[in-house]
C-alpha cells in the first residue's frame, strides 16, 4: 500500500516539511514520485522512518543517522534489538525511581522507616552526566538536566549548559529563569538592560521580560540554568535536541519554530544577542551574523 506524504506525516507525527527535507538530503527517499511530483511511501520507507525516529529519540544527529542507515551492513532487526536494550535500561531506571518514591511514601506515612541513603537512590547525578542520561545537545552543545520537574512536582527544573549562547531572544509567559555562571563570561540582555556576568555571578530573569545571553569571548561558557516553575522546558529541550546537523532553523520554517516556542509557553522575539537573521523563500531562518 502506498501512502501520500500527508498520510505519513499524520501517522508519524513528522511534519510534511521535515519529510520533504529528509527527501532533499537523501535521508529518506519516497518509494516513487507521482503526477505533479507528489511523493508516495510504502512499507520499506515507513520502516526506515521508524528507525530515524528511534535514533532521534536516542539523541543521534541526522548526519550520523544517515551514515548508519546507508551502511551496507545495516540490519533492521539488530537495530531494533539495540533500541530495545536502551529502552529496557530506561525502564530499569524508572523502576528504581518508583521504588524510591514508594519507600519515601511509606516512610512519610510511618509504615516503614527509611534510611537516609535510600532517599537518594535512583537519581544522584554525577559530574558530566544528566538526570536521565539523555545526553541532550542544543546545536551540538551539551545541556544536562540536573534536577527534573519530576523530582520537584513541577516546581522547578535545573540544567547545566556548556556553550556559546543561550539561544534566540525570548520571553516566558509563566516562568522565571535564573542563570549562574560557573566558568567564563556572558553578556546578557534583560529587557532594556545589558549586563556582563563573570564566574560566580548570576542574573534573575522574571517572566514576561525579554532576554537572551551570549558568551562574551565567543568561547563556550558553563552555566547553571534554572526555571521556576518547571513548565515543559525539559520537553522543549528534548525536541530542540533532535536537531543537530543541520540545525533546527534550517529544517523547520520560522512559523514552525515560533509555534514550537509558543507551545512551550514562550514567545520567540528575534535572533540571539549579538546576531541577525533573515527568512528565505521557503520560510526557513538563515543566520546572517
Amino acid at each position: 500500500m502506498a501512502y501520500t506524504v500527508k498520510q505519513v506525516a499524520a501517522m508519524s507525527g513528522v511534519s510534511v516539511r521535515t519529510l520533504h527535507f529528509y527527501d532533499e538530503t537523501g535521508l529518506l527517499k519516497p518509494a516513487r514520485h507521482g503526477a505533479h511530483g507528489y511523493r508516495f511511501y510504502e512499507e520499506p520507507q515507513l520502516l526506515i522512518l521508524q528507525q530515524i525516529l528511534f535514533y532521534r529519540e536516542l539523541g543521534i544527529e541526522l548526519k550520523q543517522i544517515k551514515r548508519i542507515l546507508s551502511r551496507a551492513d545495516f540490519e533492521k532487526v539488530a537495530a531494533l534489538e539495540s533500541h530495545r536494550e536502551v529502552l529496557r535500561e530506561d525502564v530499569s531506571r524508572t523502576r528504581r525511581l518508583l521504588q524510591t518514591i514508594e519507600r519515601t511514601l511509606e516512610h512519610l506515612k510511618g509504615t516503614r522507616k527509611m534510611k537516609g541513603e535510600e532517599m537518594f537512590a535512583g537519581f544522584s547525578v554525577a559530574a558530566g552526566t544528566d538526570r536521565f542520561d539523555e545526553k541532550i545537545k542544543l546545536g551540538g552543545e551539551p545541556n544536562d538536566c540536573k534536577v527534573s520537574s519530576r523530582d520537584t512536582g513541577g516546581a522547578m527544573c535545573v540544567f547545566e549548559f556548556t556553550g556559546k549562547h543561550g539561544g534566540p531572544r525570548r520571553l516566558h509567559h509563566d516562568q522565571d529563569e535564573w542563570i549562574y555562571v560557573i566558568d567564563g563570561e556572558v553578556v546578557c540582555e534583560l529587557g532594556d538592560q545589558t549586563l556582563r556576568l563573570g564566574a560566580g555571578e548570576s542574573v534573575f530573569m522574571p517572566r514576561k521580560v525579554a532576554h537572551a545571553w551570549v558568551s562574551a569571548s565567543g568561547e563556550p561558557v558553563r552555566i547553571i540554568d534554572m526555571y521556576q516553575p518547571a513548565g515543559t522546558m525539559e520537553e522543549f529541550f528534548r525536541e530542540v535536541g533532535k536537531y543537530g546537523s543541520p540545525p533546527i532553523h534550517e529544517v523547520l520554517s520560522e512559523q514552525e519554530i515560533w509555534l514550537l516556542f509558543r507551545h512551550h509557553g514562550m514567545d520567540l522575539l528575534g535572533p540571539r544577542v549579538p546576531g541577525a537573521w533573515k527568512v528565505d523563500e521557503e520560510g526557513r531562518i538563515v543566520v546572517t551574523a
